[in-house]
């Protein structure tokens, strides 16, 4: 059973209707709160990771809480001497896959690869993968519509600057030009945020 300390915060985090499914795999009182030790340090972080992929805070949210129960039912079989923080994202990345496979036909979804390139590119800023992910988060979102066409053809997409050149009818400067513009704004953007987060 879910230990009675951590109900509520099972409430709020998962839909009801999933409460009894959660509350069947983990009888075991030491692994439940060996669970909840690991998962209330790293939450957080899983919830930055998955908003900085999908960069849809409704569809994080849903995502984050079917995460959730996946890490809660295959808990017994985690590998201890792994980390936690990897597991859980690895497991959250699967179901953001998911997701663009279910939405890829009715809305603009970067690729799998774009939000982790990017965040590579400004990862010297700060140690907190999460402040670091929902702060690159809110900076693509200030991006205009053609820029992040372009970010997500050249990152998500791996097209070349030549390719996206062709179809812009302009030239593999101008494109390598404007991506070395948008990187720089993204690095000022974001650590503009975590400085004004630390002050």
């Amino acid at each position: 059973m879910v230990p009675a300390a951590h109900f509520d915060f099972l409430q709020r985090l998962i839909p009801a209707r999933l409460i009894f499914d959660m509350s069947e795999p983990l009888n075991n009182p030491v692994m439940s709160e060996e669970f909840f030790r690991l998962f209330s340090r790293d939450d957080r972080k899983v919830y930055g990771y998955i908003l900085a992929l999908v960069l849809d805070v409704t569809a994080a949210e849903d995502i984050f809480q079917e995460t959730c129960v996946i890490l809660w039912k295959e808990f017994p079989q985690y590998d201890h001497d792994r980390s936690f923080l990897n597991w859980a994202n690895g497991i959250a990345f699967n179901q953001v896959r998911k997701y663009r496979r279910k939405y890829q036909n009715k809305r603009l979804v970067f690729s799998d690869s774009l939000v982790t390139e990017l965040a590579e590119d400004v990862s010297s800023m700060v140690e907190d993968l999460s402040q670091r992910q929902l702060a690159l988060t809110q900076c693509l979102q200030k991006l205009t519509s053609r820029e992040r066409e372009l970010i997500d053809a050249y990152y998500g997409n791996q097209e070349t600057a030549a390719t996206v050149a062709d179809r812009w009818k302009c030239s593999s400067h101008a494109i390598y030009k404007t991506i070395k513009k948008i990187r720089k704004a993204l690095f000022d953007c974001v650590n503009r945020r975590l400085s004004s987060e630390i002050s």
